[in-house]
């Protein structure tokens, strides 16, 4: 069976203390891989489908994780990303509990799920962010000190990281399924992060233009970089050269290919999440 599937039936992790889980909690799935840093090409990656039929997603999810035992083992590393369309970034001076809250209940006001938040590292700011209740709970008591962050801060840092020394501003995007992550830096500084809800390329060319526009982007010097599904990709990006200069795929980390040869296949959030922020 392929080491990118969607069961986990033929999983046997022996010495799961040398290993490293990352789980990415989606709206519809919970997406994961592992590996061992011991261990030559020992990347496993998966997709494991929410029933949300009952709908009740902290149920759902807790039967995901429960029905893949392979994933509540005692790794050495746990780091889980959150998927959520609820959230603020603040500069750390505006980063008291009470302050971002405070702001996470004004902008949301009808959402009464709970409400959580991580810095960006190298930024000076944070996200602030809500989930559906009991889901932060959830994954606490299930793995083993899980470091756990909103779906932005993999792209975030590793966009700060590429931008520390260049003098170029740089909008990098992120397309997986429905939703583009979206997050520019310039002269190492956070200009924008966010997350897009796109139907088709069109949308997704829109946004990018638009965020380009008001950012005062220059087409003529500044650089776009993509990453995600290859398809979608390949549509866009002639659509977006005829209107800005550099646009080109985002380049893959060397370090991610020491983990496995499938590592190119990976969800490319969670290999920056296991290579920029873990």
């Amino acid at each position: 069976m392929s080491n990118l599937s969607s069961t986990t039936q033929d999983i046997v992790i022996q010495h799961p203390e040398r290993w490293t889980l990352i789980l990415r909690v989606g709206y519809s799935a919970v997406k994961f891989i592992m590996y061992c840093d011991d261990i030559e090409n020992s990347l496993i990656s998966r997709e494991l489908p929410l029933n949300l039929d009952m709908n009740d997603y902290l149920k759902a999810l807790e039967n995901c994780i429960y029905d893949n035992p392979v994933l509540i083992q005692d790794f050495k590393t746990i780091a889980v990303s959150v998927a959520s369309r609820h959230f603020v970034i603040l500069p750390d001076e505006m980063c008291a509990d009470d302050t971002m809250l405070d702001v996470v209940d004004y902008m949301y006001v009808d959402d009464d799920g709970d409400r959580e938040q991580c810095q960006l590292e190298g930024t000076g700011a944070s996200i602030a962010y809500t989930l559906p209740h009991g889901v932060i709970s959830f994954l606490q008591r299930t793995f083993n000190m899980p470091k756990i962050v909103h779906h932005l801060t993999p792209l975030v840092r590793y966009s700060t990281i590429k931008s520390e020394k260049s003098r170029m501003t740089k909008m990098l995007v992120h397309i997986s399924d429905s939703e583009m992550d979206m997050c520019v830096m310039r002269n190492g500084e956070l200009m924008m992060a966010n997350t897009f809800t796109c139907r088709n390329v069109d949308e997704m060319q829109y946004y990018i233009l638009n965020a380009w526009q008001n950012l005062s982007l220059d087409v003529m010097n500044d650089e776009l970089q993509l990453s995600g599904d290859k398809a979608v990709r390949d549509e866009l990006m002639p659509h977006l050269r005829k209107y800005i200069s550099y646009v080109m795929p985002i380049i893959f980390p060397a370090s991610a290919m020491k983990i496995g040869q499938d590592a190119i296949k990976a969800p490319f959030d969670l290999i920056l999440l296991s290579q920029c922020v873990l």
